[in-house]
Formats: C-alpha cells, structure tokens, sequence
C-alpha cells in the first residue's frame, strides 16, 4: 500500500551555515510525507563531497534521529541518510577544481559491519 505524498503550497527554503544542519528539514519533510519515506535522488551543489562514513558511529544510529544529528557533521551527514535507505541516487555537482573524486559514476556499499557493528 503506498500513501499519497503532500506538496507544500510554497516551496521551502532552508539556510544552514553547516551542511549537515539540513538533514532535520530533510528528515522533517520525510516524517510530514512530503518527500517519499526511501530512493529519493540528492542533489549536492558543494565544493566537497561530505560523502565521509563516520569512524566511530554504530550503524543502528540512524534509526535514531536525534542521536544522529549529535554525532554527523558537516563532512560525513550524507551517507548515513543512504544507509537509512532515504537517498538511492546521489548527484554531486562540483566546480571543475574539486579533485575529491573523479568526474563519472561511483557505486558505494554501505552496510553494518557483522563484526564491529559500526557504518562502513
């Protein structure tokens, strides 16, 4: 069974001085059933990719959003939301002098780790 998404009459616009401080309106929009729940497509306009597994965080993390946010930052925020299963498809679009990764399509694995039980 799939439920309807709600559209906002207006567009929202979020600032953030930190990137990752967008993921609550992020989350926020997938709990009002505004964005579908899992494989939305993320479009990332930055000079780095923050595409960084966090070292240290559990994997179950992301199943609690409040200890989430306290334990991303501004360069590891991203893949988590994958591993949750919100982001199917990343788009990164960078200036021609950012060398973090190359230009073309990358496939990521990300996972619980059977041993540790931390992202990676």
């Amino acid at each position: 069974m799939s439920l309807a998404l709600k559209y906002f009459k207006k567009t929202p616009i979020y600032v953030v001085e930190s990137h990752d401080e967008v993921l609550p309106f992020i989350y926020r929009c997938l709990g009002s059933k505004h964005l579908p729940f899992q494989d939305n497509t993320f479009i990332h306009l930055d000079s780095h990719p923050d595409m960084v597994i966090p070292p240290a965080m559990p994997a179950d993390t992301v199943w609690d959003k409040f200890r989430l946010f306290s334990e991303l930052s501004i360069e590891n925020w991203i893949l988590p939301a994958v591993y949750a299963g919100h982001f199917k498809y990343l788009i990164w679009v960078k200036p021609p002098w950012a060398n973090q990764m190359l230009d073309g399509v990358q496939t990521f694995l990300i996972g619980k780790h059977k041993d540790s039980g931390l992202i990676r």
